[in-house]
């Protein structure tokens, strides 16, 4: 059996990476092409790794990627990338400044990043659409929306999209159909916005009409929902969820660090990653979960943490991108059921645990052999989807 596997997202960061110079910890100079970089991809046999957009097609600085029902692919830029409004602040420091909205205000780049996530001054980021992501030569997205800054996850639904943006998660309407966004209806406000990288993110359509999303570890903030005017309260690392109408809101799950992967598989499980692994590179995510990490919040004074559930370590400290192989029919072989595909960033791999939740209730993890190796260290995954062709 064949299978193709789509990176479209870690092939364009590489480049995005190269051209902008980011630091990196490569004593490496010199630009990949697209071409070397897949030359340079070691995966099981029988796999093939394809190239579907890069750069070269305006496809900058990605982080989220979303199939429709059409079976598009969306995704995003992040060429505002990084948006912390603060410099040089030490860490007790940085901690009381994520709660003090007044200390906030000393610091000019709060609100001009304020202005920007609501949409009172435009950004330079766009929301873009592949339609033909399997076609046989790399495509060139069409712009959906722009004017944005740093849009972190999108979420297709009907005619247009929800999107995570910084302090704001806000419903984007194609209300003409004429394949751009022209009406935005602002849903929840007040995220925390101390940290680019810890941001509500991770946008999971969910059963009763729910969407559930991550929030990172160093963000703290009295959400409100600008449809109902009921406020909750997110800090540090946590799972939430949100009615569609933005009406409803309300936290799940607590606990880790940072949550950068995250999903709902066939079965009706959820699943979650620790970036910093921690013994904890995969871990189930059920509503009322609690997991020790930044904050040590629990959501109910009585709950019980949830116990390390293996003890290896995957490796790095940037696990984002999660998927599992659900769909075997169509998809990858039968021997690839129940295990996790881990996106990490640092180590420039994709990992694989293999997690079975056993009929007693326990949950046994183990280690398989890296799903993907890079020959490249500026080799970036952060993100992965399975597309409705089984890739």
């Amino acid at each position: 059996m064949k299978s193709s596997v789509l990176f479209a997202i870690a092939l364009s960061l590489v480049a995005t990476i190269s051209l902008q110079a980011k630091k990196t910890h490569s004593f490496r100079s010199e630009v990949w092409t697209p071409e070397e970089e897949l030359a340079g991809f070691e995966v099981p046999e029988g796999f093939v790794v394809e190239l579907v957009a890069s750069e070269k097609d305006g496809i900058v600085n990605p982080i989220d990627m979303a199939f429709d029902d059409a079976g598009r692919l969306w995704t995003q830029t992040a060429i505002m990338y990084p948006m912390d409004p603060y410099e040089d602040i030490a860490w007790n420091d940085l901690l009381a400044l994520m709660e003090d909205p007044e200390a906030q205000k000393n610091y000019p780049a709060y609100p001009k990043a304020l202005d920007l996530y609501a949409g009172k001054t435009k950004g330079e980021d766009k929301i873009l659409i592949i339609d033909n992501p399997w076609a046989e030569k790399p495509s060139k997205p069409k712009v959906w929306a722009d004017g944005l800054a740093i849009p972190q996850s999108i979420l297709p639904y009907k005619n247009g999209a929800y999107v995570a943006h910084g302090s704001e998660l806000f419903f984007l309407d194609d209300s003409d159909s004429d394949g751009f966004a022209d009406e935005r209806k602002r849903l929840l406000t007040n995220f925390g916005i101390t940290d680019t990288h810890t941001m509500a993110h991770l946008l999971i359509r969910s059963p009763g009409d729910w969407i559930h999303f991550s929030h990172g570890a160093l963000n703290r903030g009295e959400v409100k929902s600008l449809v109902s005017g009921t406020t909750t309260r997110i800090d540090f690392s946590k799972i939430a969820r949100m009615s569609l109408d933005g009406a409803r809101l309300n936290v799940v799950s607590a606990g880790l660090n940072n949550i950068w992967g995250f999903q709902l598989r066939a079965n009706g499980q959820y699943y979650g990653t620790e970036a910093n692994d921690k013994s904890w590179s995969i871990v189930p995510l059920e509503p009322g979960t609690g997991l020790q990490g930044i904050g040590n919040e629990r959501i109910r004074p009585y709950q019980p943490w949830i116990p390390q559930l293996h003890d290896f370590r995957v490796g790095g400290t940037g696990i984002s991108g999660l998927e599992f192989a659900d769909g075997m029919e169509n998809s990858f072989p039968p021997e690839w059921k129940d295990v996790a595909l881990l996106a990490n960033c640092i180590t420039s791999t994709i990992n694989a645990v293999r997690i079975v939740r056993n009929p007693d209730g326990t949950v046994t993890a183990e280690h398989l052999p890296d799903f993907l190796k890079s020959k490249d260290d500026w080799f970036r995954p952060v993100n992965m989807e399975f597309g409705p062709d089984g890739c």
